[in-house]
């Protein structure tokens, strides 16, 4: 059974996202508060579509801050601020957004499909589906649960060592392996500030 695609939005639909983000982030330096973005944009019935979604920011290409969810019941006018902020200020591998890196940073905004689990039986296995689609991969089991986006392939190209750190993420060993694993794909549709 093949993964969903992401949804597909226009070009405009992209920078209203985008400009939401860097929106709350300007806002977050301000001392006095602007509304987000003008109350037109925000009638867009994008803002309306209930994804998960992650808001990661670079500077010159490193990561400085990665934050999402993978299901949402919120609309992307709620989701969308609220993930610019988190990875902006509370992604604990990284010091918290300046006022002097807000001009230097670059905001990508990703919207997932519909999560699919798989049902496969080993590591093996997995390598082998993943080999041939290049996808955004959920691992979970009891309370612990990691996620990489579809991105994450531009630096771990290999499948072996793309699962291996996900579990490794998610607190397990490399080697770990256990039949109540819960193994769910996905595609994204992401795109950034230009």
């Amino acid at each position: 059974m093949p993964v969903s695609p992401s949804v597909n939005i226009t070009q405009a639909e992209k920078r209203l996202l985008l400009k939401l983000a860097r929106d709350t982030l300007v806002n977050a330096f301000s001392s006095h508060q602007l509304t987000a973005s003008p109350r037109s944009d925000l009638t867009a019935s994008i803002f309306d579509l209930t994804l998960g979604s992650f808001v990661t920011l670079t500077i010159h290409g490193e990561l400085k801050g990665c934050m999402g969810c993978i299901e949402s019941d919120r609309p992307l006018r709620q989701s969308i601020p609220d993930l610019a902020t988190s990875s902006a200020f509370y992604d604990r591998r990284f010091s918290p957004l300046t006022e002097e890196q807000l001009e230097r940073v670059t905001i990508e905004v990703s919207l997932l499909s519909p999560l699919l689990q798989l049902d496969v039986n080993s590591q093996i296995e997995l390598e082998h589906y993943l080999n041939n689609d290049r996808l955004g991969v959920v691992l979970s089991e009891g309370g612990h649960r990691s996620v990489f986006l579809p991105q994450v392939w531009e630096q771990l190209s290999d499948p072996k060592e793309f699962i291996d750190a996900l579990k490794n993420k998610a607190g397990w060993p490399s080697d770990y392996w256990s039949s109540h694993l819960i193994i769910e794909v996905f595609n994204v549709l992401h795109f950034n500030e230009c």
